[in-house]
């Protein structure tokens, strides 16, 4: 027995802004969440503040969104919010905009929450999302999950119906700007969404089956050909495909202690969240395979072993990553990594002594 369940309605294709975005139906004045470049560089600010201007749909623009998007960022946002008495919300950018946007989205809609209270559960409105996104990675666009970094540095993810847009409208053209290693680091993101994604649903779901081993399948095709050739159009557009697809993997099945186990370097360390989850997956997954081989095979088709797959991950740097770690890091990491919930969707049983070596093993990698 299986569901499948994906409430945004997704616009995909060149140009498909111009062509299909109609935003009369969703509020009067937008409230536009970018981050200080790409959103610009791409083009995708102008095509939708064009639409909007067409419209006659006045907008603000909070253009303030970092890496790592902070609880103090979407504080002020949804301050600003408020004040511009704006009645619904777009997100355009990366995964950091998008989740930002989700949030601020939401405690639009609730004036008595706080950044905190998103992490109840207990959520019933959310002002109108509509996102657009800039890389090929997250899959934000298309799944109920947003990811924030508290007071503290630490990473921390919220799921919500709420939080899934209404609307996405992808165009692979905004993602031709992507410098070559954010184009790496959201692929292997995709990528890692896809593997995870279906080595938790494990065949159960036919839908996200299918829908994994195509992202995986796209993502292992194009990746090294966008290296080779950034401009080409056909590439990122496959690229794009496939980092959505892996999104609405994880929108049903969750991610593993990939994730759990990355999150530090993110937030503490500044390393990309897709080279993050890279650095861990095969020896995760190698874990994992100890138990569960055949599972962990399936999970990872087309590639046909973890060595395969980590072959093609070291093809982009992903073990020539260097970072200084302390000891006291080690400890505190591996037992955050221990008690994240990320390990009850994940086969088998790890301690915090299992994260420990996890991270003890990247630190001799400054040697």
């Amino acid at each position: 027995m299986w569901s499948f369940h994906i409430p945004t309605v997704v616009h995909f294709g060149r140009e498909v802004v111009k062509k299909r975005a109609d935003f009369v139906d969703y509020g009067s004045k937008a409230f536009i969440v970018t981050g200080r470049r790409s959103a610009r560089a791409s083009g995708a600010l102008y095509d939708i503040t064009k639409v909007l201007i067409g419209q006659n749909i006045v907008f603000t623009v909070f253009d303030e969104v970092e890496e790592n998007p902070s609880f103090r960022t979407i504080e002020k946002g949804t301050d600003l919010l408020r004040a511009e008495n704006c009645d619904f919300v777009i997100g355009i950018g990366g995964g950091s905009p998008i989740d930002a946007a989700k949030a601020i989205a939401i405690l639009g809609a609730n004036p008595e929450m706080g950044v905190e209270e998103l992490y109840s559960g207990e959520i019933a409105y959310s002002l109108p999302l509509i996102a657009i996104p800039t890389t090929s990675g997250t899959g934000s666009e298309v799944t109920q999950y947003s990811v924030l970094t508290d007071n503290d540095g630490n990473k921390r993810g919220f799921s919500n119906a709420h939080a899934f847009p209404l609307l996405s409208f992808l165009d692979p053209r905004y993602t031709l700007t992507m410098p070559k290693n954010l184009t790496v680091s959201t692929a292997l993101d995709a990528l890692s969404h896809s593997v995870e994604g279906e080595l938790i649903n494990n065949g159960n779901n036919p839908m996200i089956k299918d829908f994994s081993i195509k992202a995986t399948s796209l993502i292992r095709e194009y990746l090294p050909r966008i290296v080779a050739e950034p401009e080409n159009l056909f590439y990122r557009e496959k690229l794009q495909y496939a980092s959505m697809l892996a999104g609405i993997v994880i929108a049903h099945t969750g991610t593993t202690v990939v994730h759990a186990a990355g999150y530090p370097l993110s937030s503490k360390k500044g390393i990309r969240h897709g080279i993050a989850n890279a650095v861990f997956l095969v020896d995760i997954f190698s874990h994992v395979s100890e138990n569960s081989k055949d599972q962990v095979l399936k999970a990872i088709e087309p590639f046909e072993s973890l060595n395969e797959l980590s072959n093609f991950l070291n093809e982009f740097g992903v073990n020539n990553i260097s970072i200084s770690i302390e000891e006291k890091e080690i400890s505190e990491w591996a037992e955050k990594a221990a008690n994240a919930p990320h390990n009850i969707r994940t086969p088998g049983n790890r301690d915090r002594s299992f994260y420990e070596k996890l991270y003890s093993k990247l630190k001799e990698m400054e040697k």
